[in-house]
């Protein structure tokens, strides 16, 4: 063994020799495959000085990884290694397990087909494992030992391997700073690669809009992908609305990845509890109350103080992909049925892409819509029940120093629209709004077909 300043001059001495170049360079190029989830592009050693290689290139990934200290990178590579190995590992045969075995610290012993572990070792290469099948008590103990059969002990393997990935060890600061002299390039493009590789796990989720989601759900989903360790409520909150969005067990346990705290085995038991997937017994989204008591809700916003649950926030939000006539249907009821079919039938729902800068003044006078920047004067949330059911909208007058006083717009259901005026009348600033004039009876009204 080398005393440790030796060793940090050996190793620094490394990261310069030419001869261990193609070391290092399969290394980054290891880490790439691990972080973008493409490990079946790379080799297999098929001699010894490829093996050489194979070793030494370990060593400086571990060190890049260490340097780096990106939670994201790490996570994803410990991850993507681990399934790598269960994958070859499945098909070894006994001799390669038992040593390989041996070499992670758990001595295992083989027993006809099966393989015998002390318990004490299997607590602890499974103490991320402690449910189900997992538990010690559901194994059984004969004589200090527990059987397994091949495929669990190849998968208490790979939780070993995870652990041991994702367990780096500190470098001495001289070194450390040299690493990330060499290889800040590649590192930059690895959390890249983390970052699209997060995305795709977003757009993995299917036809989910998150700019529907409320900000109870955005807020901590941003945190998440910033690598930002979440308390247990808002996680519950984030599967269970999930899952009563129809997203899958897998697809919902690769969000959390990029967490600090990420362990697999513990994610994946506690998401597919939550879900149902191996409890039975899938769990409701909570209540804005319950999310309010629990800390999980940020503050909302004006949509969220005329809603109780965060899935009617989602669904209250998906007005704009009604079709049309059901839309106009819904602005008739909320308008309390002022004003005539006609009106309604031909009231016009998207913006012109054309349609001229005027004042608000002057867009009252005009016979077709007005690009206008305006101050919200007023904003109100408000619910009109309709057979036993609610329409949520929002009442709003709008005004600019063209008209002496403010006009009142027509009724907002459609809360992409009226989230921005609460937000311009919180701020007291001005926003440019489409609208149209139109006539309820003897009253001057303006529909807002976009804002910004």
């Amino acid at each position: 063994m080398y005393p440790r300043g030796q060793l940090e001059s050996q190793l620094e001495k490394l990261l310069d020799d030419p001869l261990y170049g193609e070391a290092r360079a399969l290394a980054v190029e290891r880490l790439n495959a691990a972080v973008a989830d493409r490990m079946e592009s790379l080799g297999t050693p098929v001699d010894e000085r490829d093996e050489e290689m194979y070793m030494l290139s370990y060593l400086f990934s571990r060190l890049i990884l260490s340097a780096q200290a990106d939670t994201k990178v790490i996570n994803w590579v410990g991850v993507t290694e681990a399934l790598r190995a269960e994958r070859s590992l499945k098909g070894e045969e006994t001799s390669t397990l038992l040593y390989v075995s041996e070499q992670l610290g758990v001595p295992v012993k083989a027993v006809g087909e099966q393989f015998q572990v002390h318990y004490t070792a299997y607590l602890t290469a499974t103490k991320n494992l402690r449910t189900g099948k997992w538990k010690l008590v559901n194994r059984g103990v004969v004589d200090g030992k527990v059987m397994l059969d091949q495929r669990t002990l190849v998968r208490m393997l790979r939780e070993i391997v995870v652990e041991h990935l994702q367990d780096l060890p500190e470098l001495p600061g001289k070194l450390g700073k040299k690493v990330l002299e060499r290889f800040s390039n590649d590192m930059e493009n690895m959390q890249v690669m983390a970052k699209e590789r997060q995305e795709r796990a977003l757009r993995e989720l299917g036809q989910l809009d998150f700019g529907k989601a409320p900000p109870c759900f955005s807020g901590h989903l941003a945190d998440l992908q910033e690598g930002v360790n979440l308390p247990h409520p808002a996680r519950f909150f984030l599967t269970t609305f999930l899952t009563a969005l129809g997203q899958e067990p897998e697809q919902i346990m690769q969000l959390y990845a990029t967490a600090p705290d990420f362990k697999e085995s513990v994610t994946r038991y506690q998401v597919e509890h939550i879900t149902g997937k191996v409890s039975g017994a899938e769990y409701d989204t909570p209540s804005c109350s319950s999310l309010i008591s629990q800390g999980v809700c940020p503050g909302g916003n004006a949509l969220c103080r005329e809603i109780i649950h965060p899935l009617s926030y989602y669904r209250t939000m998906a007005e704009r992909e009604k079709p049309d006539g059901v839309k106009r249907k819904r602005l008739r009821l909320a308008a309390a049925g002022s004003g005539d079919a006609k009106l309604w039938a031909q009231l016009p729902l998207k913006a012109p892409a054309d349609a001229p800068p005027r004042s608000l003044a002057a867009a009252l006078r005009a016979d077709g819509p007005s690009r206008v920047a305006v101050q919200v004067e007023y904003f109100q949330g408000k619910r009109t029940k309709i057979d036993d059911k609610y329409i949520r909208w929002a009442s709003a007058r709008l005004v600019d120093d063209t008209v002496a006083r403010s006009v009142e717009a027509l009724p907002l259901t459609q809360w992409e629209l009226a989230l921005p005026l609460a937000h311009a009348k919180s701020r007291g600033e001005s926003v440019e709004v489409t609208l149209l004039p139109v006539k309820l009876g003897n009253q001057s009204r303006l529909h807002v077909l976009a804002v910004g």
